[in-house]
């Protein structure tokens, strides 16, 4: 052979090029994962409790123990309660909520976040994985559905990894929203523009223009390359945005609660097409002292805003297209400290809702009375010694399946290595 010298940089570009070809082809449109233009598709949505909740007061209710410390201070006059297959505290809102909504959820108990540390508990639970690099849930579903859509995946705070696979977008401001969804209209005279419209349009054309040729450079690195075509397929789906500020409602009829305005907001991007996956947050859950006082009015306005969501969603006529997963980082103790608030816990729960599921008004019985963990048959869903540990790695994977993204490039990429496979939704 002959005497051949290949740089550092060639040999990375050579590479980059067959990966390009391989895995991060795309085709004329840009489009890596095709979706249609007007997205129609599945929805997605966490609520992320930020904090730790304390699930012994919510949806794995715990008696108190003769000879023990008290697991809930409700427990000594009171009783659980049901709601279809699902038991719950008698606590702040829980029964209009569960009487209302048991029939669209599965609640997971049991689930070992493996630290009492809430920086690991909210990676582990959000990302599938208790160390850094993998996206979360709602990044990879919209990088796998529908990167195209100009605002595909929104968060209003918590955990948001992307791993460079797509952007989120921030609705934290209503009226910087309605900036930057019309740019060109101005803000203290929504009848008037800037610019003329024919003339913002050519600058539109030139900027396009320009991307075109920057995603066209072979020397793109793959995500980097994944990253401009997801950008330019958004770009060109950019005339949606105008459809959703047209529904953003007045400021006197924006929800008032900070949290169920992110469900109103949430739910008329969905409808107007410019998003497919969001990250709802609620923060105060980290009660270490005076817990019941602290706690209940928290999963008060928890229950409150996903009822809302549902009622909204519903009016809206996209109910039937969502799945939402509500968690947290872990739980809190089945006992009070010495400041009548409770520390943190390693097994908690999540809870999985959809209207109409055919998995719907079951309950995983996960822990025992004290609030220990339970193995459970992977099969059956029931308790048995012989089977395993719900980690949050077997919830992503079962929702991966369940929602399409189990066996594209993505899913090899962050792949969360479960030899067992929890039937969730069998």
């Amino acid at each position: 052979m002959g005497n051949i010298k290949l740089s550092r940089r060639g040999l990375l570009q050579s590479l980059n090029k067959v990966a390009a070809t391989a895995a991060f082809s795309t085709a004329s449109t840009g489009k890596l994962f095709a979706a249609p233009q007007n997205y129609t598709g599945r929805l997605f949505m966490t609520i992320q409790a930020d904090g730790a909740w304390d699930t012994a007061s919510f949806c794995d209710p715990k008696a108190n123990i003769a000879g023990e410390s008290i697991i809930n201070n409700w427990a000594t006059t009171g009783a659980m309660d049901t709601a279809g297959n699902l038991p719950f505290a008698p606590v702040a809102n829980n029964a209009d909520f569960f009487n209302k909504h048991y029939t669209k959820m599965l609640v997971i108990n049991g689930i070992d976040a493996q630290t009492n540390s809430h920086s690991t508990g909210i990676l582990h639970n959000w990302s599938g994985r208790n160390s850094a690099g993998f996206p979360s849930l709602t990044a990879l579903f919209s990088a796998q559905h529908a990167p195209h859509l100009p605002l595909s995946y929104l968060n209003y705070g918590g955990y948001a990894e992307t791993a460079r696979l797509i952007r989120y977008t921030r609705l934290n401001d209503v009226n910087a929203l309605l900036s930057v969804l019309t740019p060109n209209v101005l803000p203290w005279d929504r009848t008037q523009t800037f610019q003329n419209p024919d003339m913002l349009e050519a600058v539109k054309e030139h900027q396009q223009a320009r991307l075109q040729r920057l995603r066209s450079r072979a020397t793109n690195l793959p995500r980097a390359q994944y990253a401009m075509d997801a950008y330019y397929s958004a770009r060109q789906n950019a005339a949606g945005l105008e459809d959703f500020a047209a529904v953003i409602p007045s400021s006197d009829e924006l929800q008032n609660n900070s949290f169920k305005q992110q469900m109103q907001m949430t739910v008329l991007a969905f409808k107007s097409g410019v998003a497919c996956s969001a990250d709802a947050f609620l923060n105060g859950f980290d009660t270490h002292a005076d817990h019941d006082a602290e706690q209940m009015p928290k999963l008060a306005e928890l229950t409150a805003g996903i009822d809302y969501l549902w009622d909204y969603a519903a009016e809206q006529g996209i109910a039937d297209r969502l799945t939402v997963l509500v968690a947290s980082d872990f739980a809190r103790t089945p006992w009070y400290n010495s400041s009548n608030g409770k520390d943190h816990w390693p097994i908690g729960s999540a809870i999985v809702m959809e209207h109409n599921p055919s998995w719907g008004n079951r309950v995983i019985a996960g822990t025992d009375d004290k609030q220990n963990i339970l193995k459970v048959n992977p099969n059956t869903l029931i308790p048995d010694t012989s089977g395993n540990i719900i980690y949050p790695k077997h919830i992503h994977q079962a929702l991966r399946g369940y929602l399409g993204m189990s066996g594209g490039v993505l899913n090899d990429m962050f792949n969360l290595n479960t030899t067992e496979q929890f039937n969730f939704f069998g």
